[in-house]
């Protein structure tokens, strides 16, 4: 009887003293693309100028790769800084197809900054296609906050 008693005190204190829900959401500012890689080399400027209140900011990609059997393709992300110097954030390789938008990276960038994406691929491999989106995430916190 003593155990259901304290159980039960325990229950309501803790349902007393909970604290509220807390609400957040993640606004994506992402550009489609599908294109053919003739190059060994392309890239995407991306301005994060969606970004006023310098919420926390994820860079991200999600690509489909195809018609690279035996090819490497290298992807970097990049902040840009004003002086015109670029520091690598991140750095993955992806060798062969990837499908369903499986060549994917996440990272932390800089709130309202430019970044780059940087594509490269090995000398001697043919066309690729590339298909998918590549932008921004921002974590912005509920209204309420």
């Amino acid at each position: 009887m003593k155990k259901i008693v304290l159980s039960a005190a325990a229950v309501v204190m803790v349902w007393c003293l909970s604290i509220g829900t807390v609400s957040a959401k993640i606004t994506k500012d992402e550009y489609k693309v599908s294109f053919k890689m003739t190059e060994n080399e392309t890239g995407f400027f991306m301005a994060d100028n969606t970004n006023e209140r310098y919420w926390p900011t994820k860079l991200v990609y999600r690509f489909t790769i195809y018609n690279a059997e035996g090819c490497t393709l290298n992807f970097k992300l990049q902040r840009i800084t004003l002086a015109g110097y670029d520091f690598t954030l991140s750095e993955k390789s992806f060798t062969g197809n990837h499908l369903d938008l499986s060549a994917t990276d996440k990272v932390n960038g800089d709130a309202n900054r430019n970044h780059y994406l940087k594509i490269t691929k090995e000398s001697g491999c043919g066309d690729v296609w590339i298909k998918g989106f590549y932008g921004f995430e921002h974590d912005e916190p509920d209204e309420d906050w």
